[in-house]
């Protein structure tokens, strides 16, 4: 089914980027543009303020009328240029009951016979002598725009309002061009934001465009050894290349361990049927014998034990395999394992001892961890010579408990530590095939080590290996511990000393 395809990502970026500069520049433009132009009104509103006052405060009242009775009165104001305010204008407007006469007017304006603000005398604070408030208006004269304040004022009982007016015609200009300024601004702003945002996105997302193309080569090709070279800052593209690149040699590892793995299967699974298919021509063509059925016996109990090592390793895997966690006393596994060793080792030449020996308690399974003794006790069995030593060790620290099982064997070279915990791993192929006499009879072919390593993690401890050719290996699993119980730990050293103690009696009498 054909997809559409989607814009690309600097595209989207450059126009995200770009609708939220003209909206940030617009708010920012319309800000400016009212603050400056509120601040200029005001500026000429304190110039007519001040000329209002100074004309008031120097204008003359001339009464009219007949027989010294004033029926009228007119106010004669000052020239403005002694105030330096020759672009303001001034009329006074007398208001009473017959309606708004012209009182005066300042000498810059006395041929204009129009109010400067006709709307403001028919205002009620124009009417009556106890309002004062001024009135500011913006009116139209002669196709420009004017600044007005109207003043009512009160004169031997007259009403008059004062109207003063000054153009806004240079605030209009610099509005005009402080606009034009901002819209430029926001243009070249825009225009450069986009050029840099661009800029800066293809050279970020070009890099994610080489891993694009290094991971699309590897799906069509196979090619596992593709990496992406660690150029540029280490941002966060560089380290998103540091971790692909990681990741690449993670699956290539794992891709050559699934190799070797399902290959050791092969191997080992046809040791056993090739074994068998042999020893089943042997008994059709000359009959059931014992030692026929011996080797058959043997071969599936180690096809047995192969398949259900395999089977908990891949349990382990995808989480299937699950832990009944309780209180674990190692000093009575131990001492279980122990019983056992001897068992193990009973057709060997072999040595099984216990050197240290302190009662400890941990949280753990006690089936998987007696299965982890018993695969480190048999991997020393099978890689010790006759004559030689394997050694258990119990102690504590104030965290942990620690578990040692040491032998005297051959040794590991330390090449192959980081490896030994491997699947399938054989560090040398005369440890495992009998250079030593008879092997223990739950020889393995290389799981015991992995299965140890996911039951000691799985406890949350920790498992290591010490060792050198020819002196021997110490394995090492270490785990949190609980705090120690009182009771039975005082009677369990008697009973695992005396347990020795008597071993070592009757091979002494033997030995007479």
């Amino acid at each position: 089914m054909p997809t559409t395809s989607a814009m690309p990502l600097r595209h989207r970026l450059i126009l995200w980027c770009a609708a939220i500069l003209i909206i940030v520049l617009t708010l920012f433009g319309a800000l400016l543009y009212g603050i400056t132009r509120w601040t200029l009104v005001r500026v000429l509103d304190d110039t007519l303020m001040g000329t209002i006052d100074q004309a008031m405060a120097n204008a003359a009242a001339i009464p009219t009328g007949e027989f010294s009775t004033p029926e009228e009165m007119i106010l004669r104001l000052p020239k403005l240029d002694m105030f330096r305010s020759s672009a303001v204008y001034i009329q006074a407007w007398r208001v009473d009951e017959n309606g708004v006469s012209l009182a005066g007017a300042s000498s810059n304006i006395e041929d204009y016979p129009n109010a400067l603000d006709p709307v403001a005398l028919q205002e009620e604070a124009a009417t009556s002598s106890e309002h004062s408030t001024d009135i500011w208006s913006e009116a139209m004269m002669d196709g420009t725009e004017w600044r007005v304040i109207s003043r009512p004022v009160d004169i031997w009982g007259q009403t008059f309002v004062l109207q003063a007016a000054i153009s806004l015609a240079s605030v209009n200009q610099m509005g005009r061009w402080l606009l034009i300024i901002i819209v430029v601004e926001m243009a070249l702003a825009l225009v450069g934001t986009c050029f840099i945002g661009w800029t800066m996105a293809s050279r970020a997302l070009g890099r994610i465009d080489d891993i694009t193309e290094a991971a699309a080569s590897i799906v069509n090709t196979d090619d596992l050894k593709t990496r992406m070279p660690a150029t540029g800052p280490n941002d966060e593209i560089g380290r998103l290349i540091s971790v692909f690149n990681h990741m690449l040699d993670r699956i290539e590892h794992m891709f050559g361990v699934q190799q070797r793995f399902v290959a050791d299967v092969s191997h080992e699974l046809r040791t056993p049927l090739t074994a068998i298919r042999g020893h089943l021509d042997l008994i059709k063509r000359y009959g059931v014998d014992p030692e026929s059925l011996d080797a058959l016996d043997s071969e599936v109990a180690r096809m047995n034990r192969l398949v259900t090592d395999l089977l908990m390793l891949a349990k382990a895997d995808y989480g299937g395999l699950t832990l009944t966690m309780g209180a674990v006393d190692l000093d009575d596994l131990v001492t279980e394992v122990y019983r056992e060793a001897k068992i193990l080792a009973k057709d060997r030449d072999l040595k099984v001892t216990i050197r240290d020996y302190e009662p400890v308690r941990i949280q753990g399974d006690h089936d998987r961890l007696k299965q982890l003794l018993l695969n480190l006790i048999s991997n020393a069995i099978k890689f010790t010579p006759d004559g030689g030593e394997i050694t258990l060790n119990l102690r504590q620290t104030p965290n942990d408990a620690v578990l040692e099982v040491s032998d005297t064997g051959i040794g590991i070279s330390e090449d192959d530590h980081k490896h030994v915990f491997d699947r399938f791993f054989q560090s040398d192929t005369s440890r495992a095939r009998g250079d030593f006499g008879a092997l223990a009879p739950n020889e393995g072919v290389g799981l015991g080590l992995s299965i140890a390593r996911w039951i000691t993690e799985a406890h949350g401890g920790h498992i290591s290996v010490h060792s050198q050719p020819g002196h021997g290996a110490t394995f090492t699993a270490t785990f949190p511990r609980q705090i120690a119980h009182a009771a039975p730990q005082t009677a369990a050293r008697p009973r695992i000393a005396g347990l020795i103690r008597r071993e070592r009696t009757g091979e002494h009498t033997a030995a007479q």
